[in-house]
């Protein structure tokens, strides 16, 4: 009898020595896939904030170009009506001469 009851026993600790291995098993691979989420998460994380940072690069030289374009079409701009202010000025002096001498 007591036979009987110590391998009872034994079957009963194997028992739930195996349950807690089974538990401590899932429990260590829950904390892996985890691990592995969150390291690819920060991956795509990094690479979408690289592309950010093209797409804003991008961005600001576009700016940079347009701004450029811009302040030398006013340039050209001013510098024509530079001229033709000049010219204007020039005709008016003549007309001026002319009338002055009549």
């Amino acid at each position: 009898m007591k036979k009987l009851f110590v391998l009872a026993a034994m079957i009963g600790l194997s028992t739930a020595a195996f349950a807690q291995d089974a538990t401590q098993n899932k429990a260590d691979q829950a904390v892996s896939e985890t691990k592995a989420a969150g390291r690819k998460a920060g991956k795509e994380v990094k690479k979408d904030a690289k592309v950010v940072g093209e797409k804003t690069r991008e961005g600001y030289d576009k700016v940079e170009d347009g701004t450029k374009k811009g302040a030398k079409k006013v340039a050209d701009g001013t510098e024509d009506a530079y001229d033709a202010t000049k010219k204007e000025a020039k005709k008016a002096k003549k007309n001026m001469k002319e009338k002055v001498n009549d």
